[in-house]
């Protein structure tokens, strides 16, 4: 793929030949061969640089004589102002290639990130377009098949629910604008000339559609069926009493669309129209029932995460802007009691006290980073013999997978690691937990009670797989069916301790991020499951000018 150095040679020689050569004096052969090129190519760029004053050269004269190269001292705003005419086209991709360039200067780095930052502030003023950074791949768009957070970030973009929450919880119209419901049912009436993107109109066939690809889901079982009623019309019948129906179907995994020739089409404020793997752009949907978004274009593009550093604009110091951070990571050790190692509390707790022991000093020292572990045994006995003990953990823990290894190794135990990336951790996600301790990650925003809830009830996690068969676990599960609302915190909180009592469950730490361009962007609102609304999102003129 061509990149917007590999297109504009001239200034790509002048770039490396800048960042290569620091001293005043140099080998023409040797720095023909680091740029890859003929010294006779060199010796041209030379000349034209020179031509254009950026530069004084003096050729070496015969063998062992060095040639000499001083730089004018407004070389670096030289390059930038070089590169000026051209941002407005550059890609997400040609601002990585330029920040992961090879010996880039401290100060140029700067100044590359001031133009990249212009570059922003333009496409919002004038193009109406936000470039957002993604350092995570979005796997699936099939709404009842996601399992990871960035998926599910996406897809409330593009898709609805039939109703949504707000910030405090309550349960308001989406596609639905009204319903009805008592023990035995739950009615629900659509809104009419509500269409997907592919222009199709929505009916009552396509909410029972995407509904019954979920009643196979535990949460889901209080629910006998769903019936169309009319065009417009839905119900939803109960098998026994459940309070939280209508909150269930505020998840993502409710998202109402249809597929066709494999494309999944939603009904949101924002289409995609572009999707491959590196870059996902989305347009504004003229049709959308709600209002319509503030922002005609939102491009994501994916980006390695060491260069995260950059593209963090921060150059607004207005009051009215908010700075932002979130509790993104949770991460958490889960000790499988259904393993041989892990069958007996005393096992469990064995290992929760090493992990309590050898992490809490590490996580005490990492500010971006809320630790979970609040004490531990001094004294830890050694086990008797050699114990092999299966561990999963994601490839981006390495420091986390490598204290876990020596750790246990301390006291008896033979760790054998798998380590998993992102996406074979969502494939994990879909299978028998066979480990006895897996390292737990999960992405979330605003984490509610129902949420809390619904992920230890999810089959696709790891707590479900391992207590699926617990009496406590199922004894909690059965008592929120009929809870009230106000009663769900009680039952997470009851849950999560029984976890930890019973070392199950072995919160780690929360990363705390700060959110990408929350310094640059007004009104960054997020809805009740925690993700960013891109539709709300606009950036003041008038601050900017």
């Amino acid at each position: 793929m061509s990149t917007f150095l590999s297109k504009n040679k001239t200034l790509f020689y002048l770039l490396s030949l800048y960042c290569h050569q620091k001293s005043s004096t140099f080998n023409q052969q040797q720095l023909a061969a680091l740029l890859h090129i003929s010294t006779k190519q060199l010796n041209r760029y030379l000349k034209l640089f020179q031509q254009h004053n950026w530069l004084t050269y003096q050729a070496g004269n015969g063998r062992g004589h060095l040639s000499k190269i001083q730089w004018h001292q407004d070389i670096e705003k030289m390059i930038v102002d070089a590169m000026k005419p051209h941002i407005s086209v550059m890609t997400m991709m040609d601002w990585e290639e330029l920040f992961a360039f090879p010996h880039l200067t401290d100060s140029l780095a700067i100044s590359l990130k001031q133009l990249y930052q212009q570059n922003i502030t333009n496409n919002i003023l004038y193009n109406e377009r936000l470039i957002v950074p993604i350092y995570h791949p979005i796997y699936n768009l099939q709404p009842n098949q996601v399992n990871d957070a960035y998926s599910a970030a996406l897809l409330s973009n593009i898709t609805n629910r039939l109703v949504e929450a707000d910030t405090n919880g309550a349960i308001i119209p989406s596609l639905a604008h009204h319903w009805k419901m008592n023990d035995q049912k739950l009615r629900l009436y659509l809104r009419k000339n509500v269409t997907f993107h592919n222009g199709d109109l929505l009916t009552a066939k396509d909410v029972a559609w995407c509904l019954c690809q979920l009643l196979h889901l535990p949460l889901w079982r209080p629910i006998q069926e769903i019936t169309i009623v009319d065009t417009w019309t839905i119900d939803i019948i109960l098998s026994e009493s459940c309070t939280y129906v209508l909150d269930l179907l505020t998840d993502i995994q409710s998202s109402i669309y249809k597929i066709e020739d494999n494309v999944v089409y939603g009904t949101g404020s924002f289409a995609i129209s572009t999707y491959t793997d590196d870059q996902i752009i989305l347009k504004a949907y003229d049709n959308y029932f709600g209002m319509k978004a503030l922002l005609q274009t939102v491009e994501l593009n994916l980006l390695p995460k060491t260069l995260n550093s950059f593209f963090q604009t921060n150059f607004s110091t207005s009051i009215h802007h908010k700075k932002m951070n979130i509790q993104n990571g949770i991460c958490a050790i889960i000790l499988n009691k259904n393993t041989k190692v892990c069958s007996t509390k005393a096992q469990r707790l064995h290992l929760k006290n090493i992990i309590h022991k050898h992490l809490f000093t590490l996580l005490q020292k990492d500010s971006s980073l809320k630790n979970h572990l609040s004490y531990f045994s001094s004294s830890i006995p050694p086990l008797c013999r050699n114990e092999n003990l299966k561990i999963a953990v994601s490839k981006r823990k390495s420091k986390l997978n490598q204290l876990l290894v020596s750790s246990f190794k301390r006291y008896g135990y033979q760790p054998q690691v798998d380590t998993l990336t992102l996406s074979q951790y969502i494939k994990y996600s879909l299978q028998q937990l066979n480990h006895d301790v897996f390292v737990y990650t999960n992405v979330v925003s605003i984490p509610t009670a129902f949420h809390k809830l619904q992920a230890m009830f999810s089959p696709d996690s790891p707590i479900y797989k391992v207590c699926k068969d617990d009496l406590y676990f199922s004894n909690i599960f059965n008592q929120f069916k009929c809870a009230s609302k106000t009663e769900w915190p009680l039952l997470y909180d009851d849950l999560n301790d029984y976890l930890m009592e019973e070392a199950i469950l072995i919160p780690l730490f929360t990363n705390i991020d700060e959110i990408p361009f929350a310094h640059d962007i007004l009104e960054l609102n997020f809805n009740y499951l925690g993700y960013i609304d891109f539709s709300t999102i606009w950036y003041d003129k008038e601050e900017s000018l």
